[in-house]
């Protein structure tokens, strides 16, 4: 158990008047118990921590988190957890109204004892997640290292005649082989007018000559992730893919150069934002500017027009404008930048400027 995460989150908790927290979202659970298992359910009290687990992590559990009880269940989950809280009794029960369904929470209701309140919390963690340790900054840098190591290789295995499916089995396989627990997400490939997708699954479609292709991908190391998307070329740029280019880098150097502690996040989205519209692209330049990293690829609130993110030390976000054109294609650029006591540091170092594929080993 992190002791010091368990009892923020306590005092979080007694300023909300809760009398016990249920915690359904994975990353939540693992966040505040270390655990490493694909499914489980922690309930947190003033004086009990608790994780609920069925028979395939109870060793598991019992290893990854110290300091927590641990209790088997068979069945539905909800049922064990409705058990326990009737025999914690409760007045206020808090949840994580985004992790929590419609019916699991009708069949909370109605398993657990109506003098019980349920009472939906909103961005209870948030605010402690988006700090990172010195501990968490570090195995982000891990993660950071490893998706620059396979951009590396990845610059030698895009060309053309290759599909979108088989690049990004490229990148799945460098992932597992070079120490990645697993790939952060689904890794985006997308070439010619693919790239004017924001995310797209990869298919079967070919690199042709002249088309640029977008790599956006991330590697997760011991439990944290990194993400990150460059834009290359399958044959020399022509003008306008050069122009567009240009225009997002300077827009993402720009954004870098406005992080710094006591920053709005919504003002250093404003950066990129009115550069890219200064330059006649203000209307495919359609999300956020980017968002906080961790344990989670969406680890919490972050850059956009409508943040109230506060920028402070030791907070990790990504940097990721980019301009879609239907019908022509697409250009993103994206690093992941640590939030310094003076400004920022890019956590992520693989070059941007413009890249012509293939290149040989």
């Amino acid at each position: 158990m992190n002791a010091s995460r368990v009892e923020r989150i306590r005092e979080s908790m007694r300023v909300r008047r809760l009398d016990a927290l249920l915690l359904t979202d994975l990353d939540s659970v693992r966040y505040l118990s270390g655990f490493t298992g694909s499914t489980a359910t922690v309930v947190i009290t003033p004086d009990r921590a608790i994780i609920f687990v069925d028979s395939r992590y109870v060793l598991q559990a019992a290893t990854d988190c110290p300091g927590f009880e641990v209790k088997k269940y068979s069945g539905e989950v909800i049922k064990a957890v409705s058990e326990l809280v009737n025999e914690l009794a409760p007045t206020r029960l808090g949840f994580e109204a985004d992790h929590v369904t419609y019916s699991t929470h009708r069949k909370l209701r109605s398993l657990t004892s109506k003098s019980t309140r349920l009472a939906p919390t909103r961005r209870l963690l948030e605010p402690l997640k988006l700090v990172k340790e010195p501990a968490e900054i570090e195995k982000i840098r891990e993660a950071a290292a490893l998706a620059d190591e396979c951009f590396s290789y990845m610059l030698t295995r895009i060309a053309p005649g290759r599909s979108e499916r088989d690049l990004a089995f490229d990148i799945y396989e460098f992932m597992y082989k070079h120490g990645a627990d697993q790939v952060a997400f689904e890794s985006i490939v997308a070439a010619g007018p693919h790239a004017a997708f924001p995310h797209f699954k990869p298919t079967d479609t070919l690199v042709e000559p002249g088309q640029m292709v977008k790599l956006d991908f991330g590697a997760n190391v011991r439990m944290y992730n990194s993400d990150i998307t460059r834009t290359v070329f399958a044959g020399e740029p022509d003008d306008k893919q050069r122009e567009v280019y240009g225009v997002v880098l300077e827009a993402q150097l720009r954004a870098i150069d406005a992080i710094k502690p006591g920053a709005p996040g919504k003002d250093v989205d404003a950066v990129a934002r009115e550069f890219i519209a200064s330059r006649g692209y203000g209307d495919y330049f359609g999300h956020g500017l980017g968002h906080s990293l961790g344990m989670g690829i969406h680890d919490g609130p972050g850059l956009s027009p409508t943040s109230d993110t506060v920028l402070a030390t030791g907070m990790v976000m990504t940097v990721e404008p980019g301009i879609y054109i239907e019908g022509w294609g697409g250009v993103r650029i994206e690093d992941d930048v640590l939030v310094t006591d003076t400004g920022a540091e890019v956590l992520t170092g693989s070059p941007k400027d413009i890249i012509v594929v293939p290149r040989s080993r």
